[in-house]
C-alpha cells in the first residue's frame, strides 16, 4: 500500500508540474500584447522562448523581427530584424504581409549599406515588395513602398520613374489620402511644389472630413515657409480630431513657425493634458523653454523625454539640447 500510494504521489506531483507548465506556456499573442505595451524586452523573452521550442514558427520570428524593427525600441536592431523577418519568408513565402515587412526593413539596411552590397541588396528590396503587392494587391502600403523604391533607386538596380508613378496611382485609388500624400511628398523632394500642392488641394476638395488632409497639408506649408495657411489647417485638424494630442501638437508646431511662443507652449500642455506621454510635445515644449530662456523647465522636459525611452531621433535631439544648456 505504502508503495502504491508512492507512485500516486509521483504521478499526481509530474501531473501537477505538466498543468503548470501549460498554465505558464507563454504564446504569440502574449508577445503580441507586450509589444503593444512597448514592453520589448518582455516580448523579445516570449517570442525567443516559443523560438526555442520551435525555430519553424514563421509567425514568432515575424512578430520578433517586429519587436527589433520597432522606432520606439531602445535596442532596435534592423541587421537582427532583417535576419528573423526573411525567416519568416522562407517558411511563408505566400503571406504578402511578412514580404512587405521583409522588404521594408531590409530597404533601410540597403541605404545604410556600402555601394557594392547595396547593389546585392536592392534587387531583393525589389522583389520582396513586388511579392508582396502580388499576393495582395490591395495592400496600399506595400505599393507605396515599392513606388518609393522605383523613383529612388537607380535604374542598374531596378529603378524605373514611370513603374514608380503607376504605383502610386494605385494606391491612390485604394487610399487617396495617403496615396496622394506620398505623392506630393515625393514631388516636393523633386523640387516640383506647384505639383505637390496640386494635390494636397485635391484633397481639401475629395477628402475634407479626413484628417489627414489637413495634417499634411498644413506641414508642407510649414515646409515652404507658409506658417499663416499652416495654422488655418492644422485648427482644421483640431476640429475633427479634438480629443488627440496630435492634433494639439501640430498646431503648437504651427504657432511656434510664427513665432507666437505663448500660444505655442498652451498648445502643447494642452496635447500632453490628452496624453502625458506624448513625446514630440514633451520635445517641442522643452525646446520653447529653451528659446524663451526658462533653462529649468527646459531641462525638466528633455530629460522627462529621455525618461520615456523614446526612438532614437527624439532621443539624440533631447540628449543634444541638454548639452547646449549645460
Amino acid at each position: 500500500m505504502k508503495n502504491i500510494l508512492q507512485i500516486c504521489g509521483i504521478l499526481i506531483a509530474v501531473l501537477i508540474l505538466q498543468l503548470q507548465g501549460v498554465l505558464t506556456a507563454q504564446t504569440i499573442d502574449d508577445g503580441i500584447n507586450l509589444l503593444k505595451q512597448n514592453k520589448f524586452t518582455e516580448a523579445k523573452s516570449v517570442l525567443v522562448s516559443i523560438l526555442e521550442k520551435d525555430d519553424d514558427n514563421a509567425e514568432a520570428h515575424y512578430r520578433l523581427g517586429m519587436v527589433y524593427f520597432n522606432r520606439w525600441n531602445p535596442q532596435r536592431d534592423v541587421d537582427e530584424a532583417v535576419d528573423h523577418l526573411e525567416k519568416a519568408v522562407d517558411l511563408k513565402p505566400e503571406n504578402a504581409e511578412y514580404q512587405f515587412r521583409y522588404g521594408v526593413s531590409l530597404g533601410e539596411k540597403t541605404q545604410k549599406a556600402g555601394v557594392i552590397k547595396q547593389a546585392f541588396l536592392a534587387p531583393k528590396v525589389k522583389n520582396a515588395l513586388m511579392r508582396a503587392v502580388e499576393l495582395n494587391p490591395k495592400h496600399v502600403q506595400a505599393r507605396i513602398a515599392l513606388a518609393q523604391f522605383y523613383l529612388i533607386a537607380p535604374s542598374i538596380v531596378g529603378g524605373d520613374i514611370e513603374d514608380g508613378w503607376k504605383q502610386l496611382d494605385e494606391a491612390i485609388r485604394l487610399d487617396e489620402v495617403l496615396g496622394r500624400s506620398v505623392k506630393a511628398a515625393l514631388l516636393e523632394q523633386k523640387k516640383r511644389n506647384d505639383e505637390a500642392e496640386k494635390e494636397y488641394k485635391m484633397l481639401t476638395i475629395s477628402k475634407p472630413k479626413d484628417w489627414r488632409t489637413w495634417k499634411n497639408y498644413g506641414y508642407f506649408k510649414i515646409r515652404t515657409g507658409r506658417p499663416d495657411k499652416a495654422l488655418v489647417y492644422f485648427n482644421t485638424y483640431v476640429k475633427l480630431c479634438p480629443d488627440t494630442a496630435d492634433s494639439y501638437d501640430s498646431l503648437g508646431e504651427g504657432f511656434l513657425k510664427k513665432g507666437d511662443t505663448d500660444q505655442a507652449i498652451l498648445m502643447f500642455r494642452k496635447a500632453l493634458e490628452l496624453d502625458k506621454n506624448f513625446i514630440s510635445s514633451m520635445q517641442n515644449l522643452g525646446e520653447v523653454y529653451q528659446m524663451k530662456g526658462q533653462k529649468k523647465e527646459a531641462k525638466e522636459m528633455y530629460q522627462t523625454v529621455l525618461a520615456n525611452n523614446p526612438p532614437e531621433y527624439y532621443r539624440k535631439a533631447a540628449e543634444k539640447k541638454l548639452e547646449e544648456i549645460k
